[in-house]
């Protein structure tokens, strides 16, 4: 078996197109070089994007990469995370995380690998925004002040592992799901005995990733900008949900609620004043406060990831590891 670590991939998919998401695969194997890499597509709550998803994938498998499409009854960012971490990454192994729409530029992995190989009490790595008409104000702020972009990271060992073995699970149906691992991360993974540190997570500047049709003028990009709105209105909720859990009341991450609709129905009744302050100043977080009022139902989160293109089976602790090597002395996952 080769001496080297593969690498874990979490490539998380909802709502993207086939070639979309085939882009995104290659690029990710582009971006890993010859490191042996084991990506995992993580298809949520789309059926028929897993199944056509699967088929293509045969032709993506590499000499040094290779690529498992899960299908995730729950249509849920947040829960597909939690499967991830906690049913199908490999432990020992550092972890990449892109959004399907998302094309890493070449070398950007090992960039964010040694990034955080050289700083010891980094947690994580992030590469920056190039595209988009913020993107460079945003880039100069993280490499200025520090940050996290849910784009493109990666999640050392240490973080890995800590979210497995202490239960740490997202809320189901958070909208900011990486603006609370970056809390998690700034704390050191536990609020209760340290303080907010941006240091922890490497920021690389060199790192980046490309995003296609992002400018283009459609009425599909139009009513997905207007519902992104919407979303965003939930995200200044939850974050101050989130705020209020960890740096104020200094709880630990694991002890947050099941869903985000606990989360945020539970700071609303506590905060009202502030609530309603925040309804005048913004319109749109009133109408996004509305829709937590009705829970969703979860109970497809009972039902576990299943692969589509391998043997790889699952237990209670996670994935159970096939054992052959694959040719090149990279180890089958």
């Amino acid at each position: 078996m080769s001496a080297v670590t593969p690498w874990s991939v979490a490539i998380i998919a909802c709502r993207e197109t086939l070639p979309t998401l085939a882009r995104c695969v290659l690029a990710a194997q582009a971006a890993a070089g010859r490191h042996p890499t084991i990506i995992d597509v993580l298809v949520n709550g789309n059926d028929r994007l897993a199944h056509e998803t699967a088929a293509a994938a045969a032709s993506w498998q590499t000499e040094c990469s290779k690529v498992r499409i899960w299908k995730i009854e729950q249509g849920d960012k947040a829960h597909a995370w939690n499967e991830y971490v906690h049913r199908i990454w490999q432990p020992g192994s550092i972890a990449f995380f892109l959004d399907a729409y998302a094309e890493a530029q070449a070398g950007a992995f090992p960039m964010l690998a040694e990034a955080l190989s050289n700083k010891p009490d980094a947690l994580a790595a992030t590469a920056v925004p190039t595209a988009g008409r913020s993107a460079a104000w945003l880039r100069a702020k993280m490499l200025r002040k520090g940050g996290f972009h849910g784009n493109m990271h990666l999640l050392g060992v240490r973080a890995m592992t800590w979210a497995r073995t202490s239960g740490f699970r997202l809320p189901l149906g958070l909208y900011r799901t990486d603006s609370l691992v970056n809390a998690v991360l700034n704390f050191n993974l536990d609020p209760v005995h340290n303080k907010w540190d941006t240091s922890r997570v490497a920021v690389v500047g060199t790192a980046s990733w490309n995003v296609q049709d992002i400018a283009r003028l459609t009425p599909a990009n139009i009513i997905g900008q207007l519902k992104r709105k919407v979303r965003q209105a939930r995200g200044v909720l939850e974050n101050l949900a989130v705020r209020e859990h960890l740096a104020v009341r200094r709880q630990p991450p694991e002890s947050l609620p099941q869903s985000a609709y606990e989360l945020v129905s539970s700071w609303l009744h506590d905060h009202r004043s502030e609530a309603r302050a925040i309804f005048v100043r913004s319109p749109l977080t009133y109408y996004a406060a509305r829709q937590f009022r009705t829970s969703r139902d979860w109970s497809a989160c009972q039902k576990a990831p299943v692969c589509l293109n391998c043997s790889t089976s699952l237990s209670s602790e996670g994935v159970v590891p096939d054992v052959p090597q694959r040719p090149g002395g990279v180890p089958r996952a």
